[in-house]
């Protein structure tokens, strides 16, 4: 009896360690806010509902899920897009749609899914 009393604990606190792994609600993309208005980005939303695999956006952590953000030093896309360092990597203060990696990573699928804006003005609002 004690030891289906342990089990059941230790599946509960598994369940609920998984359940409530969290990664950030809205987070603001401000790298071009001197060219352009900062973009709102809803990571909840695209993470539990559109995007299973966070490998799909963190492309260079692709052991990264859910469960694992707590666990692994999670890269920001400027990291590696904003170093002056590293000539070979596309900018995040790139205007173009088709040369910024977040603008081919998030038009790409916004037309991909057939949902989401693919205009300039409709991700970067002016407050």
């Amino acid at each position: 009896m004690k030891r289906n009393v342990a089990l059941a604990t230790v599946l509960t606190l598994l369940i609920a360690t998984v359940a409530y792994a969290h990664y950030p609600g809205v987070i603001k993309l401000d790298a071009a806010a001197k060219k352009q208005p900062a973009v709102t980005f809803n990571h909840a939303k695209h993470g539990d509902t559109l995007s299973k695999n966070c490998g799909t956006c963190h492309h260079t952590q692709k052991e990264l899920t859910k469960a694992t953000t707590d666990k692994i030093d999670v890269k920001k896309c400027s990291a590696c897009h904003l170093d002056p360092k590293v000539a070979k990597i596309p900018s995040l203060r790139e205007m173009s749609p088709s040369k910024n990696p977040m603008h081919i990573r998030c038009m790409g699928c916004h037309k991909e899914q057939k949902k989401g804006p693919i205009v300039c003005n409709k991700c970067h609002v002016k407050a």
